[in-house]
């Protein structure tokens, strides 16, 4: 009886390490809820990870939010002012926390910018769905990790 309830235990373990998911924390920021909200569902309905996902509104907050969160990633759209896009940039570049974190940025168009430089990465939201996103913030992480 007692190795039939310990195989039992045993199998239960291996199943949980199998349908256990990762969990990578995802800073959403930008000043549009609908859009953010496209994203969050994006990355909630990727089923091999457990995306946790938090939202920051305004740029000014985001560096305060990300010291406290402490994001794996963090994905900022582009239609945000631009003065605000360079600020935030410029903090993170001065701050040794946040300054390994990649940066995704979402952008409207493909027409390149000054601040797309100072990304990592960039998505175009008008191709966004789940597994581009995951592939994407996937691929950052790597070459981050590679870079230490």
């Amino acid at each position: 009886m007692l190795t039939s309830t310990s195989a039992i235990y045993n199998r239960d373990i291996l199943n949980s390490l199998k349908t256990r998911k990762e969990q990578i924390k995802v800073l959403l920021i930008g000043n549009n809820p609908i859009e953010m909200t496209n994203v969050y569902d994006k990355l909630r309905s990727y089923r091999s990870k457990n995306y946790i996902a938090d939202v920051c509104f305004s740029v000014q907050d985001s560096v305060k939010k990300m010291l406290k969160a402490k994001p794996d990633c963090v994905l900022i759209d582009d239609n945000v002012v631009v003065s605000q896009l360079k600020e935030f940039f410029n903090n993170l570049k001065k701050n040794g926390k946040l300054k390994n974190i990649p940066i995704v940025l979402l952008k409207s168009t493909n027409f390149s910018s000054a601040i797309q430089n100072d990304a990592q990465d960039y998505l175009l939201k008008g191709n966004l769905d789940s597994e581009i996103l995951n592939n994407t913030i996937e691929k950052n992480l790597r070459i981050r990790q590679l870079q230490r």
